[in-house]
């Protein structure tokens, strides 16, 4: 298992460095004069770091949504998982009330 999740980062991290070799020419990115604070008010970056840099941006966000939309089904499901045991258990003491001397006998021999 582990040795999959190596190949897979090795031939991931070798796709990358091929994509930024093929894509290493810079790109000017210019920013609004409101944000203007004694900086210049463009920077040059890679195309390849600007890309990689938005789907990293994009995979994160789409986690994070992800992760809130199911928030309140782990929350339900924790729920109903806790009403469950605490009925099993009820269930359980009821069954032990009403058994017989022998049903308790050949309950403690399985």
């Amino acid at each position: 298992m582990r040795l999959g999740r190596y190949i897979t980062g090795v031939i991931f991290l070798s796709l990358f460095i091929l994509f930024a070799i093929a894509n290493d020419d810079m790109v000017r990115i210019n920013f609004p004069g409101i944000l203007y604070l004694g900086i210049d008010k463009s920077i040059y970056l890679p195309i390849y770091l600007l890309i990689s840099s938005a789907v990293f941006v994009g995979i994160i966000i789409g986690a994070l949504m992800e992760y809130l939309r199911n928030v309140r089904f782990r929350k339900s499901f924790n729920k109903k998982n806790k009403e469950l045991l605490k009925i099993e258990q009820e269930l359980h003491k009821s069954k032990e009330k009403f058994l017989t001397e022998e049903e308790k006998i050949f309950n403690l021999l399985d």
